[in-house]
């Protein structure tokens, strides 16, 4: 009888063990559906700094190209004239090495000019006119040749992040918009990974000869349409 039980109690515990399985992974599923902040990840600009130097790093976050996606999703899609832009703007590494991201939240421009960094386009509907905030107002930002460690941040594989962006009436204004349909799209350029600073004297030869920066020539997101002014129909 004894061994009967310590049987039964043995395959209901395994019984157990399966069930919280599917338990998990079920909720790893639904949770994005059920929480839809949650598929975000933490803020870009909180990820790690790497550390510094031609001796961190790994031959998979070298050969990283082609790895990241760009997407945005907006915290309002019907604003009135007088009401700032919100941007959610996810960095999504989805291959099997980190990457080193240069990112300056900061220096996000409302124009598409091929300026270095991340750049969001806006364009009417339907016509799909583009309008860009004067370089006048905000200069195009430079190609850096070597990167500051603190404007690098670290996304391991499969990690995503995501920095929220809000854009000024003012800065909105400069743009000339008059209430309407809109689309929005983002653009991120890099296109060079960094040279070292090797420290005068240094004895050891770096094993990396690049601070290993992501580049990307045109990294493209999907389009969100949104509307200035218009009553909402849709409840968003």
């Amino acid at each position: 009888m004894r061994r009967i039980r310590e049987r039964f109690d043995g395959t209901s515990n395994v019984r157990i063990a399966i069930v919280l399985f599917f338990a998990i992974l079920l909720l790893m599923i639904l949770m994005p559906q059920v929480a839809p902040t949650s598929r975000f990840g933490i803020a870009c600009s909180a990820l790690a700094n790497p550390i510094p130097g031609g001796n961190n790093g790994s031959l998979l976050a070298r050969r990283s190209e082609g790895t990241l996606r760009l997407s945005i999703d907006l915290q309002r899609r019907n604003i009135s004239t007088a009401d700032p832009l919100t941007v959610n703007v996810t960095f999504d590494n989805t291959g099997v090495g980190a990457i080193t991201l240069f990112f300056i939240p900061g220096e996000t421009l409302l124009r598409n000019d091929g300026t270095p960094g991340l750049s969001l386009e806006i364009t009417r509907l339907p016509d799909r006119t583009a309008f860009s905030e004067p370089a006048t107002i905000r200069p195009s930002n430079p190609q850096r040749q070597t990167f500051p460690v603190e404007t690098l941040h670290v996304l391991a594989p499969k990690q995503r992040c995501t920095e929220q962006i809000t854009f000024t009436q003012t800065r909105l204004s400069n743009l000339n918009l008059a209430p309407g349909n809109y689309a929005i799209r983002a653009i991120y350029r890099n296109t060079t990974a960094g040279a070292l600073n090797v420290p005068p004297g240094a004895t050891a030869t770096p094993i990396f000869q690049t601070q290993g920066v992501y580049t990307a020539a045109e990294l493209s997101s999907n389009i969100v349409e949104f509307t200035i002014g218009l009553v909402d129909q849709s409840g968003q």
